[in-house]
């Protein structure tokens, strides 16, 4: 391994941005407010997305017509407790005021565009009044707000057509309240979609009006397999090679360039190792290598990241109560961090100067990111395992001539991985205070110091982090 001190840029930590948590109604739940407020403490996590926020649960519409923003009060209230703030997407449309009754998901959001354009509008402006008196226009101006999620795929019931209007009256009732609020899309599935969401955002409308900005932030999603969404409670995914992730939003950076500029922000809104919503990859101590890996590709082109998801308390496919069941999240229903917990908490603890590291090993899946406060350097290593390509099992790393390596923080299977530990255990349902005490313990790093050691170990399918004085 040699670090090149010579030279530094500035670290973009994108990944800080926050990540997703299912559905509205779910951040008035305790445990799930727990998990947030860890990955505040130990992620640095800000923001917090969802879908439904206008769900029927949310009892935003009365019979009457008039609207009811109590319950949006008081989740968004709970969001904000916590230092945290909402990337407030708008979805889905309540059930008064839809063209049909198609719902997805176990909690039925409906997908269907307003019977009534104009009751759209009146929705938003009204809610953006109340989110407005409650917290003010200052604190507003630092939320982010989303029209729809993935309009290209089954959460959306109406055309490419019906999504744009939705989303040019979403954001008029908007920026009426306040040019200075954000507002962006598409949020689609597979990257889908941006050509023509930028060949609109950027031609004139006359249901928006000409003298405000049509878009301040461009959101879409990705997933390393061959799944769009599933509606149900299995599904086995064919993961594709992890370079898709780099390769889909460079494209979309290149796209989001030529129309709006080079330092126009791209958010990853939504992206795991798979989109399969009960898929044991996300369980593994692979994901974390993999989680570490694509961040550090996609630092040069991403703003913004959302993890998909936050935590295993979780109901588009209904709710789990087993430990390790291939949710989502980055804690498992226990509140026991994953493997990808990790990576996230890993790279949150990198110095703030970027600089040049060579491994001085060429082997797939294997990547670092080399960071220093002057005195010291911090490096993060890891070594995914790739889908379908033979590599082997481990290498071994050099410690830099001139340096000492002060201390070794890793992930490995049952060692900062708890879902190997769980196997162990003869992967009970539920576990007794022995069992969940032992799968704590399991999934805390190894710390060690290497003393004299010249050389580092990274098994395959783990990563580490490696302090070295200067």
């Amino acid at each position: 391994m040699k670090i090149d001190l010579t030279a530094s840029s500035a670290l973009n930590p994108f990944w800080s941005m926050g990540g997703n948590t299912c559905h509205a109604e779910l951040w008035l739940r305790d445990d799930l407010l727990n998990h947030l407020k860890l990955c505040k403490r130990d992620l640095g996590f800000t923001y917090v997305r969802c879908h439904g926020h206008l769900n029927d649960r949310m009892d935003v519409v009365r019979e009457d017509g008039s609207f009811n923003f109590a319950k949006i009060g008081q989740s968004t209230q709970n969001i904000l407790e916590l230092g945290m703030k909402p990337f407030f997407e708008l979805s889905g449309m309540p059930s008064l005021l839809a063209s049909g009754e198609k719902t997805i998901t176990h909690y039925r959001m409906n997908t269907h565009p307003p019977k009534e354009w104009g009751q759209w509008y009146k929705l938003i402006n009204e809610l953006m009044s109340f989110l407005e008196n409650k917290y003010g226009a200052d604190e507003l101006k630092t939320w982010y707000f989303e029209v729809w999620n993935e309009p290209d795929i089954g959460f959306w019931a109406g055309t490419q057509a019906e999504y744009f209007k939705l989303y040019d009256l979403a954001a008029k009732a908007i920026k009426e309240h306040n040019p200075a609020y954000r507002v962006g899309g598409p949020a689609t599935a597979r990257t889908n979609w941006i050509d023509e969401f930028l060949g609109h955002v950027t031609k004139p409308s006359a249901d928006f009006g000409l003298d405000m900005p049509r878009c301040d932030f461009v959101s879409t999603h990705a997933y390393p397999s061959d799944l769009e969404f599933l509606d149900s409670d299995v599904g086995d995914v064919e993961l594709q090679n992890s370079t898709v992730m780099y390769e889909l939003f460079a494209e979309v950076r290149k796209k989001v360039d030529g129309a709006l500029g080079k330092d126009f922000p791209v958010i990853i809104g939504e992206w795991n190792s798979s989109a399969g919503p009960l898929a044991l990859n996300h369980d593994e101590c692979n994901n974390g290598p993999f989680v570490a890996k694509t961040l550090i590709e996609l630092m040069p082109l991403c703003q913004g990241s959302l993890v998909w998801n936050i935590s295993d308390i979780y109901e588009e496919c209904g709710f789990h109560a087993t430990p390790f069941h291939g949710g989502y999240g980055q804690l498992n229903v226990n509140g026991i961090p994953k493997a990808s917990y990790h990576a996230f908490a890993f790279l949150n603890q990198l110095h703030n100067d970027v600089v040049d590291c060579d491994l001085e090993v060429d082997q797939d899946g294997l990547g670092c990111l080399a960071t220093t406060n002057g005195s010291s350097a911090r490096v993060l290593v890891y070594y995914y395992d790739e889908p379908g390509v033979e590599q082997p099992r481990a290498v071994t790393l050099a410690v830099p001539a001139g340096v000492k390596a002060t201390s070794v923080q890793k992930v490995l299977p049952g060692q900062g991985s708890a879902y190997e530990k769980w196997l162990e255990q003869g992967s009970p349902e539920y576990l007794t205070l022995e069992q969940h005490h032992e799968l704590v313990k399991a999934s805390e790093p190894v710390l060690s110091s290497p003393g004299t050691g010249r050389h580092i170990e990274i098994p395959l399918g783990t990563m580490a982090l490696v302090e070295f004085t200067l």
